[in-house]
C-alpha cells in the first residue's frame, strides 16, 4: 500500500471513490450521493483541495487503485487557523479490514503536524458508526460534543459526535 497526496491527475479516481461512498453509505456524509453525481468534472477539479492547507491523502493499492482516502482543511480564519477538519474519510468496502483507515489517519495527523500554528484537529462521525469512533479514538481524539440529528435521510436522523485531537 502506498499512500500520498493525492495531485490533481488524481481528481476521476478521487470523485468516483467519493461518488462510491456517498451511494454506499449515505449517512455517514454530509454530502449526497443524488446532488453531488450532478456534479459537472470542472467543478470538481476547480474545487478539488491540493495545498498544504487543504489536501486529500489517498491509499493505493495494487494496480495503482484508490482504496481509501482521507481529507484535511485547514480553517482560513486568522482567529481560528489554530484547527483543522478531517472530512470524507473512506475506505472501499472491498478493502476494510486491512488497516488502511489507520494507516490514513496516521499519515494524516503526521502530515497537519508539520503546519506552523495548527494546534487541534477535529471531526464529526455518527455515533452508529463504532469501528470509526474506536479508530479516531485510537489515534488521541476526543469527543467533545454530540450533535442530535445531524444528519437527515429520509425519515431517518442520526446522531454525531464531534471529536477532536490536541496536536
Amino acid at each position: 500500500m502506498i499512500i500520498r497526496k493525492l495531485e490533481p491527475q488524481d481528481v476521476e479516481v478521487f470523485w468516483s471513490l467519493r461518488l462510491k461512498s456517498l451511494k454506499e453509505h449515505p449517512e455517514s456524509f454530509g454530502s449526497n450521493y443524488e446532488e453531488a453525481s450532478l456534479t459537472a468534472m470542472d467543478e470538481v477539479r476547480r474545487r478539488f483541495p491540493n495545498s498544504a492547507d487543504q489536501f486529500l491523502l489517498g491509499a493505493f493499492g495494487e494496480n495503482n487503485e484508490l482504496t481509501g482516502m482521507i481529507g484535511f482543511r485547514r480553517e482560513s480564519s486568522r482567529n481560528l487557523a489554530h484547527k483543522g477538519m478531517l472530512w470524507g474519510v473512506y475506505v472501499d468496502s472491498a478493502h476494510q479490514g486491512k488497516g488502511i483507515a489507520t494507516a490514513l489517519l496516521r499519515h494524516v495527523l503526521e502530515e497537519v503536524r508539520s503546519l506552523d500554528g495548527l494546534e487541534q484537529v477535529y471531526l464529526a462521525v455518527v455515533t452508529v458508526n463504532e469501528p470509526a469512533v474506536r479508530l479516531y479514538r485510537s489515534a488521541g481524539f476526543e469527543i467533545f460534543g454530540t450533535e442530535p440529528n445531524a444528519l437527515k435521510i429520509g425519515s431517518e436522523s442520526y446522531d454525531e459526535y464531534w471529536m477532536v485531537c490536541k496536536l
